[in-house]
């Protein structure tokens, strides 16, 4: 990928652009919408409709995976049906079933976010992508495309194997769509220099120590969307992953310099994440 340069300098680069589903990358633009437009301290069930049990859980807490929200993706029958390409289950089925503990450990939970996703679309009256667009991504000048449907397979640059392009893009409950990983790497830089205003970053880098030995990150952690290293944080990031691409995007925390890079594959994110780690230090 590109060495590293200021985020307004990636426009140069336009020839070069590659538009795949950014996947769980797009867990920071939906973690600054939400922090721009709702309390952080507000129970979920008041500004979005979840079930009963899971009302009392804090938007703030969702936001860090600190609300003792379980996942999905271990769930054999969930990865079954991925890789058969069926078609995506209700919410309501993923709701009713994942695992609620205490809140305050880090358990990484896309549920969380389907709940804020929902928080979203219930404030504006509209779909998660025009109010995403609307809210973050047009301010921070990221080129995107909505990703919620088969035929938004048609918005990717690269060619898409058929095997591929037969998975349904509902399966990404927290919402998502398609950009290419450097400008949205780049947009990331610009909402950390401020682009959304100064208290948004410190808001979102405002970071949590995950136990994760091992991790390419050093001293890892999480804020409110996205992966932190350092103690406090020098470079910030999110990786993302699903049927064709594993991405991973990262910045500077001060927004000097951004770095994405991605993989036409699924597999192990850590050599991305140290392809970013080297170009921004």
């Amino acid at each position: 990928m590109l060495d590293p340069v200021s985020p307004d300098a990636w426009c140069l680069h336009s020839a070069a652009v590659t538009v795949t589903p950014v996947y769980s990358i797009a867990k920071i633009f939906t973690a600054a919408a939400v922090l721009r437009c709702l309390d952080p301290e507000r129970e979920i069930g008041a500004v979005a409709p979840v079930p009963a049990r899971l009302a009392g859980l804090r938007v703030g807490d969702l936001l860090t995976h600190r609300s003792g929200l379980g996942d999905y993706g271990a769930w054999p029958e969930y990865r079954r049906a991925v890789a058969e390409r069926g078609d995506a289950w209700s919410e309501e089925v993923i709701l009713e079933r994942v695992e609620l503990a205490r809140p305050g450990l880090f358990r990484y939970s896309n549920p969380g976010y389907l709940l804020v996703r929902r928080a979203l679309e219930e404030q504006h009256g509209d779909r998660f992508f025009p109010v995403l667009r609307r809210l973050v991504l047009d301010p921070l000048e990221l080129p995107a495309h909505p990703f919620a449907s088969r035929a938004d397979w048609a918005h990717c640059t690269v060619e898409i194997p058929a095997g591929v392009r037969a998975y349904d893009p509902r399966w990404v409950y927290p919402g998502t769509f398609c950009a290419d990983v450097t400008d949205t790497a780049a947009a990331l830089a610009r909402l950390l220099s401020g682009t959304l205003g100064a208290e948004l970053p410190t808001v979102m880098c405002r970071t949590h120590p995950v136990d994760a030995p091992g991790h390419p990150l050093s001293d890892p952690g999480y804020g409110a969307g996205l992966m932190t290293s350092g103690n406090p944080p020098a470079i910030v990031g999110h990786g993302g992953g699903g049927p064709g691409f594993t991405l991973f995007a990262a910045a500077r925390v001060d927004g000097s310099a951004a770095h994405g890079t991605v993989e036409a594959r699924e597999c192990d994110d850590a050599p991305l994440i140290r392809r970013c780690l080297a170009a921004l230090r």
